[in-house]
């Protein structure tokens, strides 16, 4: 019998052969195993064959990922805008003057000569807590006096929110009437406009826009992050009248459920829901009182806030729904995405910044009978405060147009009249 000889060579194929050549190798048993072979050889890995093959195609599945979350963003963004109500801007707006008659505010406002400070990077808002108890009360505002008046700057290169809070009962010269008056009293004869000109004339400065919530709107807010958390004392609690209680108790009444519903029973750090939180905001009767209050409304906005900023993401879209449905502008929702997309990025703290309206040492306050018999009102030195304003809002002063002194305040912060 022949023995097969192997000589283990590789018999290479053809150079014109296109079909898979073989390679015989002698396995372990000694016999001939036959392979296949491609006659291609595999090509490199270059980083062009991996960004076509790998690269590419995970890039164009991140950007349909992200462009789908974008549309998703940009569509929730108009819905939450679109529960706003949009307030036209009134060209020639009206009010009630001294004589009880309607008129067009542009015939009693005229351009000051020295004009407000300007800074491209601060912007000024009016907001505006309205007490719709009033029987004359009007969607618009009008016919409702301004419970809370306050000055919204936000400051884009800073990256800052300030708020300078109005007192209701300072004394101020509204368009149309002669004598001053308190300045809540501008809110029920011609709405947020002419209550903006009177703010305008009174602090030299320009404001953009205004928004209003209906303080019982405002119980609704808090209720939306499901309450805040305060330091309320004993006396704010249980004070008669005036107290925590005592005001809830009044709000109660008013919306025909029994008084004694949410009292509050304790002191100390506790949680309030929204109608718990509006009464205490407007305790004036405890400490300090008027200003005590305007202290107490930052506070609930300080808390408010902060609850909502601790939220998350998919809580703050459905209490942003919530909140923009109780909100009134005359803002555009071209602008108010305009204001948020340049200074949202620029927040550096969410913390409120404030300042009061008059500032001690600023006013007199007390019963008077020079305007009308036996009524209590603040008597501000405006010329005196529009510095201090300044300073605050913009970082410097400036030269402005005087205005008209109140009778009975002091002059430059020196008490004397």
């Amino acid at each position: 019998m022949k023995e097969h000889k192997s000589d283990n060579r590789i018999r290479k194929p053809n150079s014109v052969q296109t079909e898979p050549f073989h390679v015989e190798h002698i396995n372990a048993k000694g016999k001939v195993v036959h392979s296949r072979q491609s006659k291609k050889e595999k090509k490199p890995w270059t980083f062009k064959r991996v960004f076509l093959r790998i690269i590419l195609p995970i890039l164009l599945v991140l950007t349909i990922i992200i462009g789908g979350i974008i549309i998703w963003l940009l569509q929730w963004e108009n819905h939450v805008l679109d529960q706003i109500e949009y307030i036209p801007t009134d060209t020639n707006p009206t009010f009630i003057n001294e004589s009880s008659s309607l008129v067009e505010i542009s015939q009693y406002t005229s351009e000051t000569i020295i004009p407000p400070v300007e800074d491209e990077d601060v912007h000024n808002f009016l907001l505006i807590g309205i007490d719709s108890r009033s029987r004359k009360y009007t969607d618009d505002g009008t016919g409702s006096l301004a419970d809370v008046i306050m000055v919204m700057s936000v400051d884009n290169q800073e990256g800052s929110i300030k708020l300078v809070t109005i007192q209701r009962d300072c004394y101020v010269y509204i368009p149309g009437h002669s004598k001053p008056q308190k300045i809540n009293a501008a809110m029920s004869y011609g709405g947020p406009e002419l209550l903006s000109i009177v703010i305008e004339n009174h602090l030299r400065i320009d404001l953009e826009g205004y928004a209003y919530v209906n303080f019982y709107n405002m119980e609704k807010v808090i209720d939306a992050v499901d309450g805040i958390d305060l330091e309320v004392t004993k006396s704010e609690v249980f004070h008669e009248p005036g107290g925590l209680n005592a005001n809830l108790a009044e709000q109660n009444r008013i919306l025909g459920v029994p008084e004694d519903t949410y009292k509050v029973t304790s002191s100390g750090m506790i949680h309030l829901n929204g109608r718990q939180a509006v009464a205490y905001s407007r305790i004036r009767e405890v400490g300090n009182g008027v200003y005590g209050r305007s202290e107490r409304q930052v506070k609930v906005l300080n808390a408010l806030l902060k609850k909502f900023s601790d939220m998350s993401t998919t809580s703050k879209m459905s209490v942003m729904d919530d909140i923009a449905s109780m909100i009134a502008t005359n803002i555009s929702k071209k602008d108010i995405k305009h204001y948020a997309f340049d200074f949202l990025p620029k927040v550096r703290n969410m913390e409120i910044q404030q300042m009061g309206i008059p500032v001690d040492g600023y006013f007199r306050s007390g019963m008077y009978s020079d305007v009308r018999a036996n009524e209590w009102s603040i008597r501000p030195d405006w010329n005196g405060m529009i510095p201090l304003v300044q300073e605050f809002l913009y970082g410097e002063t400036s030269a402005f147009d005087p205005v008209e002194e109140i009778p009975k305040a002091p002059r430059n912060g020196n008490g004397e009249s």
